[in-house]
C-alpha cells in the first residue's frame, strides 16, 4: 500500500509539472501556440533550438544557432532534470518547486530568444509547419477557425471527423497495447518496442491523412485556397516528434 501511495503522489506532482508547462506555452498569435508535439497536437517553439530537421527547414543560420547556444543548454538541462524527476520515484516537494520555477524561467528565455533571433519569414514558416503538425485538430484551433471564418455547421462537421479519427487512433493504440494518447504506462509496465511503435505509425498515418483530406473538402473553395496559403509547402512533420528528431549540434 505504501508503494501505491508513493506512486500516486509522484503521478499527481507530475500533473503539476505538465500543467505548468501548458501554462507557459505561447498565447494565440505567437509562434509555438498549439497542442502537444506531433499527432493531433502542434509544435513547441523550443524545437527550433534542438531539432536539426526543423532548423534546416527554417534555414536557421550558423550565426543564429550561435545565439541560441546558451538558452539551448539551459533547455537541455531542464529536460534532463524533468526526466530524472519522472524516473526517480517519489519527488521531493522542495525539489519539485525549484524545478517548476526554473522551468518557467527557461521557457520564457526560449520564447524571447526565438522571437529575437528568428526572422519574420522564419516565424511565418514555423507557423505554417505548426498548423500542419496539428493535423485535423487544426480546425478546432481558435486562430485557424477565425482566419478561415469557419461556420457553425462546418465546425460541427469538422468535429465529427476529428472525433471519429481520434476514436480510431485510440482503438489502434489499445489494440497494439500502447497507453492512451497523453497517458503514461502503468508502473512496472514494459515500454513498447520499436516494432510496435513503427506499426502504430504506419497504421495511424493513413487514418490521419484521410481525416485531414476529408476535413479540407468540408471547406469552401475560398477557404481551401486560404488553407493552402496557411500551411505553405507540405512537409513530413513526423520528423519533429521526440522519437524521430535529429538533434542539432
Amino acid at each position: 500500500m505504501k508503494l501505491i501511495a508513493r506512486w500516486m503522489l509522484a503521478a499527481s506532482l507530475l500533473v503539476v509539472v505538465a500543467g505548468a508547462t501548458q501554462a507557459q506555452r505561447p498565447q494565440p498569435g505567437q509562434p509555438g501556440q498549439g497542442g502537444r508535439p506531433g499527432g493531433f497536437g502542434g509544435l513547441q517553439i523550443g524545437l527550433v533550438l534542438t531539432n536539426k530537421d526543423l532548423q534546416e527547414e527554417l534555414k536557421v543560420t550558423d550565426e543564429q544557432k550561435g545565439k541560441f547556444k546558451d538558452v539551448a543548454a539551459k533547455q537541455a538541462d531542464m529536460t534532463k532534470k524533468l526526466a530524472e524527476l519522472r524516473g526517480g520515484g517519489q519527488p521531493d516537494r522542495t525539489k519539485m518547486q525549484e524545478i517548476l520555477k526554473e522551468m518557467m524561467t527557461v521557457t520564457e528565455e526560449v520564447k524571447k530568444a526565438t522571437d529575437d533571433v528568428l526572422t519574420a519569414d522564419q516565424k511565418k514558416r514555423f507557423k505554417q509547419i505548426e498548423i500542419q503538425a496539428m493535423g485535423v485538430r487544426a480546425f478546432s484551433n481558435a486562430d485557424v477557425v477565425k482566419a478561415l471564418t469557419i461556420s457553425d455547421d462546418q465546425k460541427k462537421a469538422l468535429k465529427e471527423v476529428a472525433d471519429a479519427t481520434q476514436k480510431e487512433i485510440a482503438d489502434l493504440r489499445k489494440e497494439l497495447g500502447l497507453p492512451a494518447q497523453g497517458g503514461r504506462p502503468m508502473p512496472g509496465a514494459t515500454p513498447p518496442d520499436a516494432e510496435t511503435l513503427k506499426k502504430f505509425a504506419d497504421q495511424s498515418k493513413p487514418k490521419t491523412e484521410a481525416a485531414l483530406e476529408k476535413s479540407v473538402k468540408a471547406l469552401s473553395a475560398d477557404q481551401q485556397k486560404q488553407w493552402t496559403e496557411m500551411i505553405g509547402t507540405k512537409i513530413d512533420t513526423s520528423k519533429f516528434t521526440a522519437r524521430t528528431m535529429r538533434t542539432a549540434n
